[in-house]
């Protein structure tokens, strides 16, 4: 309130109304979002609609005094918030009137069930995915038998979806401290992202930016094991740079276009956050793309398939064709992965009293697929690759035998050198008390050196550094 009467006082406008001539004046307020001058009694007073989503700002919007000198509420005796009642429905873009004008009270309170639910759902999905992503990228950064060509694909795909991952909790944070802190007019001079109109457009720039980085590196993993398979285009021995070029630099150039594009519709003034631009039309821009990159990368991975399986016919290496058959399948997950919830998002679906049920099903989908891509696509790079399990194993037995005393370590091993004698037929003699040699099996205690799983983990720690 004293923001509002600050503003009100270097604006030239009243806070409070004067009362030499008797009449009644509803004092200066603020409604959680506009900040209303002093107002005389029996009149109304006209603002501009603010800049936020759903709104239009080029609309205006009136609030009314009651002959009292109270601010009026929902009803004309309704004076029970010293603020009164502001109808924001004044300021309702074309497509929110749509939306209320298919809804009634018992759809539209499901619909808002849904997206508060949708919106802790998601809250948890993005929790999963920046926990499990931050995870893999150490273990691919760290380990150095991890560092080949195909993992470093791996690796930039996980990074751009751990930038989204983290852009969009950022947005969903800040979200919350301004309804907390509530909704005034967007300036440069804002406590929160939405409230800073600049910084509100940067973030979403660099939302989409990275969005376009993981379908770069995506449709990068299946020109890799096509350019490996089937044909050769820039090296045998594939170099990072012009992936990296590629991966980084065209989206940056893509996304720019797209943004300069949104500013040249707006008229080259910023006096919004971008807000649902991904149901504008521009945003195909960067959408169509996209959807070339899924369609042509599902190409590249039938025909690798397709090389693929004649090469299973005719070829010895077993090894490495069971290496290239995996991340076939990987980057065929990718396809539905990144393909499906970007899809579902640029549908625009609209809840009505009819179709309240199924829109609240497409939308947890659509939430669930979308915000837990990082979780999933950890699971198919990390988690179930067996180099990176092969890895992880031997740094720990490493670990167990660094922290092996000696004594333990040369008695794990002159026990498993006695097993391994007697497994290859080198039967060990020693001593009786008469100086007699007698063989190691007649001894009662030859089933001590028989090395129990211990051992042999011994020997593989051994065998593995």
């Amino acid at each position: 309130m004293e923001q509002c009467y600050q503003a009100l006082e270097s604006s030239g406008l009243p806070v409070i109304g004067e009362i030499d001539d008797g009449s009644s004046w509803c004092n200066a307020t603020w409604d959680t979002v506009l900040c209303w001058p002093a107002t005389r009694a029996n009149s109304s007073v006209t603002l501009q609609c603010p800049p936020l989503k759903g709104l239009d700002p080029n609309k205006n919007i009136t609030k009314f005094c009651h002959s009292s000198g109270h601010w009026m509420g929902k009803t004309e005796d309704d004076f029970s918030r010293s603020h009164g009642w502001t109808n924001f429905t004044m300021c309702f873009t074309q497509e929110v009137v749509d939306i209320m004008k298919n809804l009634n009270n018992k759809s539209l309170g499901i619909a808002q069930d849904v997206a508060k639910n949708v919106r802790k759902l998601e809250f948890i999905g993005l929790g999963l995915s920046l926990v499990s992503l931050i995870f893999c990228i150490i273990i691919f950064t760290q380990f150095r038998r991890l560092r080949v060509f195909r993992n470093m694909l791996h690796l930039h795909l996980m990074v751009a979806i751990l930038m989204v991952v983290v852009i969009r909790l950022i947005l969903y944070i800040d979200l919350i401290f301004t309804d907390k802190i509530g909704h005034v007019h967007a300036n440069p001079e804002g406590k929160t992202i939405n409230t800073m109109v600049f910084v509100c457009e940067a973030m979403f720039f660099a939302l989409e930016y990275f969005k376009s980085v993981a379908f770069w590196w995506m449709f990068l993993e299946g020109f890799y094991l096509h350019n490996q398979l089937v044909l050769t285009v820039f090296n045998t021995d594939p170099k990072l740079t012009p992936y990296l070029l590629m991966g980084y630099g065209i989206p940056m150039i893509h996304t720019l276009l797209w943004l300069l594009v949104i500013y040249i519709k707006k008229g080259g003034t910023v006096d919004r956050c971008l807000g649902s631009y991904y149901l504008e039309p521009e945003f195909w821009i960067l959408d169509g793309p996209r959807l070339i990159q899924l369609v042509v990368n599902a190409i590249f991975i039938c025909n690798v398939i397709r090389v693929l399986w004649s090469k299973v016919r005719d070829s010895h290496n077993a090894s490495e064709l069971d290496r290239m058959k995996k991340s076939v399948k990987a980057a065929l997950m990718l396809i539905p992965l990144l393909g499906i919830p970007n899809i579902m998002q640029t549908i625009p679906f609209s809840p009505t009293q009819e179709n309240i049920v199924f829109f609240g099903i497409w939308t947890y989908c659509a939430s669930f697929t979308y915000m837990y891509q990082g979780l999933f696509i950890a699971i198919i790079y990390c988690f179930t690759n067996r180099e990176v399990q092969a890895a992880i194993k031997n740094c720990y037995s490493q670990y167990r035998l660094s922290h092996t005393s000696t004594n333990e370590l040369r008695r794990g091993s002159r026990s498993c050198a006695s097993y391994y004698q007697v497994r290859n037929g080198n039967v060990t003699t020693s001593l009786d008390g008469n100086g007699n040699g007698k063989e190691l099996n007649d001894s009662p205690n030859m089933k001590l050196l028989l090395p129990p799983t211990v051992c042999k983990n011994r020997i593989s720690q051994l065998t593995d550094i």
